[in-house]
């Protein structure tokens, strides 16, 4: 059976998350541009922090929840819908599609594949995208220990929501130049497949002229810099662990090679 239950967003929030992320771009080079560095570090990163930061001021409201989900050094966004219980986080396209073509076993513990579970419920009765495909994602066999795992970490990211959670849902963007080309949302399940995907390309305007910016948007890759908790990867620091400087510089190194 095909899920087909569109997800249940306000138009004026589609235009919210595509506005947040075309101000985060713009904001990051304004501010370049008053206050220029002499290197550009951690780029990516910082468009991150702004894209986000937009997001908060817009949902930061009656209704909704805002907060973070922290993984190792790399701090994730959330939104909650009180009305109608859907949890949304959000990523590149790209970068969800590199994730997806991972070992299984890194896959396993992305923050990603964890709020996936709850979304438990719909697996047996809706069948994955990727199989109506004639292609399936290939799977770990989770065993006792680490399923324990992803329920710990589950309860560790969700704890401060205060209300129930029906559906995790997963927005994807894609941007060239800094403006948004492509938005959809995904219903996600575990192993990373998903069981819905809806575009949201019908609300994409153009608000800014960022031409000037052509040449510094193409140095760019812009990523997801979280580091990954896998089952090998024992001395990964958990979620809100408090580390050292000497600790964070062997975390970059480490980050530098992923």
């Amino acid at each position: 059976m095909k899920y087909n239950t569109k997800i249940p967003i306000k138009q004026g929030d589609i235009r919210h998350i595509i506005q947040s992320f075309e101000d985060g771009y713009y904001e990051y080079f304004e501010l370049e541009k008053e206050h220029p560095t002499t290197t550009h570090n951690g780029r990516g990163a910082s468009i991150w922090n702004h894209i986000f930061t937009q997001l908060d001021k817009h949902f930061k409201t009656d209704g909704y929840q805002v907060n973070k989900i922290q993984r190792g050094l790399w701090e994730v966004l959330y939104v909650y819908d009180e009305s109608s219980y859907y949890l949304y986080t959000y990523m590149r396209y790209k970068n969800f599609i590199n994730l997806q073509n991972k070992e299984p076993e890194n896959r396993l513990f992305h923050y990603c594949n964890v709020l996936s579970r709850i979304n438990g419920k719909l697996l047996g009765t809706y069948e994955p995208e990727n199989e109506q495909m004639s292609f399936g994602l290939e799977k770990t066999i989770i065993d006792e220990e680490a399923d324990q795992k992803l329920t710990e970490l589950l309860n560790e990211m969700i704890y401060s929501i205060k209300g129930k959670i029906e559906t995790y849902a997963l927005v994807l963007v894609n941007q060239e130049k800094g403006k948004v080309r492509d938005i959809e949302c995904k219903i996600p399940i575990e192993n990373l497949d998903s069981i819905y995907t809806e575009s949201w390309n019908e609300f994409i305007g153009t608000d800014y002229d960022m031409d000037e910016y052509i040449n510094e948007f193409e140095d760019i890759e812009l990523q997801d810099t979280e580091i990954l908790l896998t089952a090998k990867q024992d001395n990964v620091l958990s979620i809100y662990s408090h580390v050292d400087l000497s600790e964070k510089e062997d975390i970059d190194r480490k980050r530098e090679q992923i």
